[in-house]
């Protein structure tokens, strides 16, 4: 692939990263005063206050964003030779990966609309019910798809730049979604109230992007 198109995918894929994580922030930014409810502890208080077009403008960026942040992983997998199949079986699961991706993004964004529905009749019992019966239901794929898009993608990624099969610097490492989210987690532990939903929500898909910038300069 020539340089021209490798940095053009790695442009589109930062935007992509950018525009996910901005679907994060409308989709999770609840507050300080949000607290897990029910018996798995998936159910949030601030969803009964939250207005609905945030989550239905989370669902259109997302559909934007994933084929674009793929854009940067692909640009940066253009690898020749012992390296080459390594690349392309990576592309592959990280492509399967973002298809499902999308599809965990949707179910996110589902999960608080249909409790709004149903604590419009003031029946907490049966939202934590639904919404605990249907993450049951996609647990399995939901996070073997959670896996394919963002940690053996990460791991890959990270072995080729410490064995020197990608020609960038070692602090390049943390340039991926696992060490973004890592760093999220850390902030929030911290329980500054500036960090309780940002940048933790969004860290992954920051790291998503950073796959972008690998790209660029590897170039």
């Amino acid at each position: 692939m020539p340089d021209t198109a490798r940095f053009v995918l790695g442009i589109i894929g930062i935007v992509g990263g950018i525009l996910c994580a901005t679907a994060d922030l409308f989709l999770d930014i609840k507050g300080p005063d949000n607290k897990k409810l029910g018996k798995m502890g998936i159910i949030d208080s601030a969803w009964e206050r939250m207005a609905h077009f945030r989550f239905v403008l989370s669902g259109i960026l997302a559909m934007f964003a994933v084929p674009m942040y793929s854009c940067g992983f692909i640009s940066l997998m253009q690898m020749d030779g012992n390296y080459s199949t390594s690349a392309m079986i990576l592309k592959i699961i990280f492509l399967c990966g973002a298809m499902g991706g999308f599809m965990i993004h949707i179910f996110l964004c589902l999960q608080p609309t249909i409790y709004q529905v149903i604590m419009k009749k003031n029946d907490q019992e049966l939202a934590e019910e639904v919404i605990n019966s249907i993450f049951r239901q996609i647990y399995v794929p939901f996070f073997t798809l959670y896996t394919m898009l963002v940690i053996i993608p990460a791991i890959a990624v990270m072995t080729f730049i410490i064995k020197g099969a990608l020609p960038l610097p070692l602090w390049c490492v943390l340039l991926n979604p696992v060490a973004f989210q890592l760093i999220g987690f850390l902030l929030r532990a911290t329980k500054l109230k500036i960090f309780i939903d940002a940048p933790s929500c969004c860290a992954a898909s920051l790291g998503l992007a950073s796959y972008g910038v690998l790209a660029l300069l590897s170039l």
